[in-house]
């Protein structure tokens, strides 16, 4: 943190350097960097001194999508083979998890794939992999584990799943809040900055989003699955997260 003002600059990083940091509120934590420096924002008074606050906040809410990399895998000593023994499988993945209740728009190939397999020191040809890879999205999560239990079913000890991931749609209301947080501990944190430099806060001058796109969290890869297996899927909570920036003007008092 860089703390600068025109008359007691040195004296006034000394007193604030520790007063940044994680602070946590209800569901959301918040973490907060700030300078107070003499150079002009566009929007605040020619010649006035101003403070500008990072505000980070973050709410916590129950994932509503599921996206599930799954596949079939073969091998033969044949290419031809080994893709037609994929082929058959793959459809009657596919064709189970529509009868599963999955839109056939929520199932698309994400990868399709034909790699030579050598063995032995001296790397010899031994036979072709065939990997197909369906990119499944779930909008009901309770039905995740049957998928994958329905899956290993008919591709059998073919069936890999590579990862799992859930994610927030329409997450509108939860954005707002953390939003909202996060102004509420920038103004907090300038108002304190304010008060240490003997000054109080003056105008708003501007107020940035800079929040940038929700990530998937991703749960990660898993080995082949073997027949009937039972697999629990829990979605946890998704991490909704706002960042703003706002410039204060101060004033003497």
């Amino acid at each position: 943190m860089e703390l600068k003002t025109a008359a007691a600059g040195t004296v006034l990083a000394a007193m604030l350097l520790g007063g940044a940091g994680l602070a946590v509120h209800g569901s959301s934590a918040v973490h907060l960097a700030a300078a107070i420096s003499k150079p002009q924002d566009p929007k605040c008074p020619t010649g006035s001194s101003t403070v500008t606050v990072d505000g980070f906040a973050t709410a916590q809410v129950a994932p509503n999508e599921i996206t599930i990399s799954l596949g079939v895998q073969t091998q033969a000593t044949k290419a031809t083979v080994a893709l037609k023994d994929n082929s058959t499988k793959a459809n009657a993945l596919i064709a189970k998890l529509m009868s599963d209740g999955v839109a056939q728009d929520h199932i698309q190939t994400s990868n399709l794939s034909i790699q030579p397999v050598y063995s032995g020191p001296k790397q010899v040809l031994t036979g072709y992999q065939v990997n197909d890879t369906l990119t499944v999205t779930l909008l009901n999560l309770s039905t995740a584990g049957g998928i994958i239990d329905d899956a290993a079913q008919i591709a059998g000890n073919s069936v890999v799943v590579n990862d799992i991931s859930f994610s927030v749609q329409n997450d509108g209301t939860v954005l707002a809040e953390a939003r909202a947080a996060a102004v509420r501990q920038a103004q907090a944190q300038a108002h304190a900055m304010a008060s240490a430099a003997g000054m109080v806060l003056g105008t708003l001058c501007s107020l940035v989003d800079d929040t940038g796109q929700p990530q998937p969290n991703s749960v990660g890869a898993q080995a082949p699955l073997a027949a009937k297996a039972s697999t629990p899927v829990e979605a946890g909570q998704e991490s909704v997260s706002a960042d703003v920036t706002a410039v204060y003007e101060l004033e003497t008092t």
